[in-house]
C-alpha cells in the first residue's frame, strides 16, 4: 500500500501570494496553476501571454499553456489540467480560493487542506536564502542611516522640523523611504513613520508632522524585487534630547533586546526568549502581556516573528510553544507603548544557520537621540 501523499496544488497569482512563488519560483500578476508532482518538480499551467515568460523564468518541471477562453469551462480546463497529470486528489494550502476548490470536487477532483507542509518548507531557509537576507538588510540599514541623517539635517521652525523648504511629516518621510528602496531594487508597503503620541498603536503607519523631542518610530520592512525576501528593521529617533520617559523606555527596550539575543540559541524553546524580555520590562517597571491579555501601556505584543518571503512567518517568538531550529530567522523586537508619548522600539534580525550557530543579521546602531 503506497502511503506517497496527493501532490501540492495551488492557483494564485505570485506577487502576493508566497506559497505560489515558493512552489514555482516565476513571478506572475494573473492567476496560475502550479501541481507539486514531487518534491521539488513542479508543471504550471499558464496562460499563453505567459507561456514564453514562464518557460524562461519559472523553477518548472514543465511550463504548459492552459486554454483559458476558447469555449471551455474555466473550471473544467484546470480539472483537465490536474487528471492530465495523474493528479485526482490533490493538497491545497489553507489559502487557496474556496470557489474553486468546490468547483472542482464537483469535477471529480478530490481536495485536501495541508495546513502545513508549505509553511514548514518556507520556514527552514538555506544558507544561500540567509545570506540574500543579510545582503537585503544592508540595503535596509542604509535606508535607515538615510532616514537619520534626513532628521539630522532638518531645522526647526515654529516647533517643526523643515525639509525642502516645508514641515517634515510622516507621509513625506515615508514616501523618502520607498523611493530610496525602489532606486535600490526593493520595495515595500506599509512602511511605519509613527511620531508622536499615535505611535502608542504599535502597528499606526505616522502621519502629521515631525517634532523636535518627540519619538519617531520608524520600522522598514522591504522586499527584494527579484528574489522576493524580505528584511525588517524598527529604530525610534528622537531629533534634540529625549524627555527622562521615552529615554527609560528606550534603556528598558535595548536591554530586553538584548537579553533576547542572550538566550536565542539553537534549540531553545522559544517562550523562554519571549520570559526573557518580560523580565527585563517588569523589571524597569513596565507591564507585560499577562495571561492572554495585553496591558493598557508596556509591552503590547509577542517578542518576534519569523521572517521569509512574507514579513510575517514561522517561528513565533512569543508564548507559542516552539524551538529555534536551523534554518530559522526571526525577528527580535520588543517595544514599550505609552499614549502619553507614543512608542519606543528597537528591531533586529538574527538567523539559526544550517550548521546550527546563530547569525545576527542586523549591525545598526540602535541610538535614540539625533543631536
Amino acid at each position: 500500500m503506497s502511503t506517497s501523499l496527493p501532490p501540492l496544488f495551488h492557483f494564485s497569482e505570485s506577487y502576493n501570494d508566497a506559497n505560489q512563488f515558493f512552489l514555482s519560483g516565476f513571478l506572475c500578476p494573473d492567476p496560475f496553476a502550479a501541481l507539486e508532482i514531487r518534491r521539488g518538480k513542479v508543471v504550471l499551467g499558464v496562460s499563453s501571454m505567459e507561456l514564453g515568460r514562464a518557460r524562461k523564468e519559472a523553477r518548472a518541471l514543465k511550463v504548459v499553456s492552459l486554454p483559458f477562453g476558447k469555449g471551455k469551462v474555466f473550471t473544467t480546463v484546470i480539472a483537465d489540467f490536474l487528471r492530465g497529470n495523474r493528479a485526482a486528489t490533490v493538497r491545497v494550502p489553507p489559502s487557496f480560493p474556496l470557489g474553486l476548490a468546490r468547483d472542482l470536487s464537483a469535477e471529480g477532483i478530490r481536495i485536501e487542506v495541508d495546513g502545513k507542509s508549505l509553511a514548514s518548507r518556507r520556514r527552514k531557509k538555506t544558507k544561500k536564502q540567509i545570506l540574500n537576507m543579510e545582503n537585503i538588510q544592508r540595503t535596509c540599514e542604509q535606508t535607515m542611516e538615510s532616514v537619520r541623517s534626513l532628521l539630522a539635517g532638518c531645522p526647526v521652525r515654529n516647533g517643526l522640523l523643515v525639509y525642502r523648504g516645508h514641515p517634515l511629516t510622516a507621509e513625506r518621510l515615508r514616501a523618502f523611504i520607498e523611493v530610496f528602496l525602489l532606486e535600490r531594487g526593493l520595495e515595500t508597503s506599509d512602511t511605519i513613520a509613527a511620531p508622536g503620541r499615535g505611535g502608542a498603536d504599535p502597528h499606526w503607519r505616522g502621519e502629521g508632522p515631525v517634532r523636535p523631542g518627540v519619538p519617531i518610530m520608524v520600522d522598514i520592512f522591504p522586499r527584494s524585487r527579484s528574489s522576493r525576501y524580505h528584511s525588517d528593521m524598527t529604530r525610534t529617533f528622537v531629533v534634540g534630547k529625549a524627555s527622562k520617559t521615552v529615554m527609560k523606555m528606550h534603556l528598558a527596550v535595548c536591554e530586553a533586546q538584548d537579553a533576547a539575543f542572550a538566550a536565542l540559541k539553537r534549540g531553545v524553546f522559544l517562550p523562554e526568549v519571549h520570559r526573557a524580555v518580560c523580565h527585563v520590562l517588569e523589571k524597569r517597571g513596565f507591564d507585560v502581556p499577562k495571561k492572554g491579555r495585553s496591558p493598557r501601556r508596556g509591552l503590547l505584543h509577542g517578542t518576534g516573528h519569523g521572517l521569509g518571503l512574507d514579513v510575517h512567518e514561522l517561528p513565533s517568538v512569543s508564548t507559542a510553544a516552539d524551538i529555534f531550529e536551523p534554518g530559522d530567522v526571526v525577528t527580535i523586537e520588543p517595544g514599550v507603548y505609552d499614549r502619553r508619548v507614543g512608542g519606543v522600539r528597537v528591531e533586529d534580525v538574527a538567523a539559526c544557520m544550517p550548521d546550527g550557530t546563530v547569525r545576527f543579521l542586523t549591525r545598526f546602531p540602535r541610538d535614540l537621540e539625533i543631536l
